[in-house]
């Protein structure tokens, strides 16, 4: 049975190669009028969406012929290639004489009806020229998957209008306003909060003790942060002596803020420098810090702000008692 049927599908290829050679085709010289046998076979004339179907084009010239089919067929087309296609020799009996190839192109068609298929012109050249040869191809007829009767699909009823809708429950509108109202007094008591911790008294002493006792409330240390207990106990010190004098700026560095105090008469500026080596690699290089030498440096930013405050008091009675001595 086998031996049959291969003997069956090599008959049918041979009757396919020979109604090639002699289908009918439209060609047209160039140069000189070159002898070509040109023919098509498409393997199935009707094929449903997506089907493969194989285009096959044969044609023969004479010896020493170079044959060029088209790349693809019309990518605009209804009917597309899915490759480039596969070219070989036809192998005949004269092959010695004549050029014969056979370019099988692979085809699938996206739309149903006949279709017809767009390819280009088999270009043959020669030493004495070329040749172009438009091919005759046949329409390709693709039927719809869809059942014959369509008509037991009913469409979903046609939905109301918006006014003939129920109205929206009066509740719905109540719970929305109270909702807004709850908003606007929450957004009001952030507001609120917000600027009573950042407003200050104007006394930048008064306002420095507010804010080391609004650290120490938080119990850094107590919960295992003594580095970020003793940086914000620094960072109240800074402010102070911002608020307090003119060349101090909150975006110097240690550095730069030890050299802007520096002859200052209210400043300790040995006090301040120890306080800054020691708080400074804990800031920016994570450097350990215990809980005691966490304290201690709280302390410590609280006595210099201390110091400085009864130094400036101290100044500004002396320079008080001398203009006095001074006017009399």
């Amino acid at each position: 049975m086998l031996g049959l049927w291969r003997c069956g599908a090599l008959c049918q290829r041979a009757l396919m190669l020979g109604a090639l050679l002699t289908a009918p085709c439209v060609a047209s010289a160039q140069q000189k009028n070159i002898p070509v046998q040109a023919g098509i076979t498409l393997e199935h004339d009707t094929v449903t969406i997506g089907d493969v179907v194989h285009l096959v084009v044969r044609v023969r010239a004479p010896h020493g012929a170079t044959i060029n089919f088209p790349a693809a067929v019309d990518s605009l087309g209804p009917v597309q290639s899915l490759e480039p296609p596969t070219v070989r020799d036809g192998g005949g009996a004269d092959t010695a004489a004549a050029a014969d190839r056979i370019a099988t192109y692979r085809l699938a068609a996206w739309d149903i009806g006949t279709q017809p298929i767009k390819l280009g012109d088999v270009l043959v050249q020669t030493d004495d020229g070329e040749r172009r040869v438009a091919l005759a191809l046949p329409s390709l007829f693709v039927r719809s998957v869809l059942p014959a009767d369509t008509t037991l699909r009913v469409p979903k009823p046609a939905r109301p209008l918006l006014e003939a809708r129920a109205p929206t429950p009066w509740w719905w509108w109540a719970l929305g306003a109270l909702a807004a109202l709850l908003i606007g007094l929450l957004a009001w008591w952030i507001v609120r909060r917000r600027r009573g911790v950042v407003a200050g008294t104007g006394d930048p002493f008064v306002d420095a003790n507010v804010a080391f006792e609004r650290v120490e409330r938080l119990r850094l240390i107590d919960a295992g942060e003594p580095g970020r207990h003793a940086a914000l106990m620094t960072d109240v010190l800074r402010r102070y002596l911002a608020e307090r004098l003119g060349v101090v700026s909150l975006a110097q560095t240690s550095g730069e803020l030890l050299a802007a105090v520096k002859g200052a008469p209210t400043v300790p500026y040995d006090a301040l420098r120890a306080l800054f080596d020691s708080v400074d690699p804990v800031k920016f290089a994570n450097a350990p810090l215990g809980a005691d030498r966490a304290r201690s440096i709280g302390e410590e930013a609280k006595a210099i702000v201390r110091d400085e405050y009864q130094r400036a008091a101290a100044l500004a009675v002396g320079e008080t008692a001398a203009e006095k001595e001074r006017a009399a």
